[in-house]
């Protein structure tokens, strides 16, 4: 696994059953069940090892036995099937519902504001660094609510689908200017190296009149 780990707020050492359904293409982090490099030795990844859960996006899932499948966001085709109770959403940190019951109704999932995920540099994993780094977005994009304290990303959402793309184009055109293979050799962005919307992206909000949150 080549890509950078991400290390939770909350323990992985004790799995929580229950959540919410992890539908197709919402991104997670999960654990991945190979082998890690730790202290300069190769390791067999345990759940209790933070560097072992991998940011990824839902392919399938639930099955049967609780298990998801988990596209891998940097291609690797291994260990993709995880068990519910090892894979969280990268929105919220909640664990994936394990059961997929039928429902009497079609489910609807709980609407949120519009959302962008910046991913930072490596610097991120230094508090100072990353705390600096979440002040700069919160202050240049002012955004209605922040969700902080992940080691490698940060959740902005904004109630305005006009303000949360404005900040979503500012950023890509930032990350566009990088030329550089390597994309975490990149800095055309002092703090971000990537981003992407969760859940809905502003248009699809438009096409279903949802330009404000909270307002029919």
């Amino acid at each position: 696994m080549k890509q950078q780990a991400f290390l939770f707020l909350v323990s992985v050492a004790r799995p929580c059953h229950g959540g919410q359904l992890c539908p197709p293409h919402e991104p997670v982090i999960a654990f991945f069940a190979g082998q890690v490099e730790l202290s300069g030795e190769i390791k067999d990844c345990q759940p209790t090892i933070d560097e072992c859960h991998f940011a990824g996006k839902v392919n399938s899932g639930p099955d049967d036995e609780g298990h998801y499948v988990v596209d891998w966001d940097d291609g690797d085709d291994r260990n993709r099937r995880v068990h519910h109770s090892q894979v969280r959403l990268t929105s919220s940190g909640e664990v994936c519902e394990g059961i997929n019951p039928v429902p009497e109704d079609v489910w609807v999932p709980p609407e949120i504001p519009c959302t962008i995920l910046p991913r930072f540099h490596w610097e991120a994993s230094e508090p100072s660094w990353n705390a600096q780094a979440v002040r700069s977005l919160k202050e240049e994009f002012k955004p209605d609510e922040v969700i902080d304290g992940f080691d490698w990303h940060v959740i902005l959402r904004f109630n305005s689908v006009d303000r949360c793309e404005s900040a979503f184009k500012e950023l890509d055109a930032a990350l566009k200017k990088c030329k550089e293979p390597d994309q975490d050799a990149c800095r055309s962005h002092q703090y971000v190296k990537a981003i992407e919307y969760v859940g809905d992206d502003p248009s699809t909000r438009r096409k279903t009149g949802r330009h404000l949150y909270g307002k029919e």
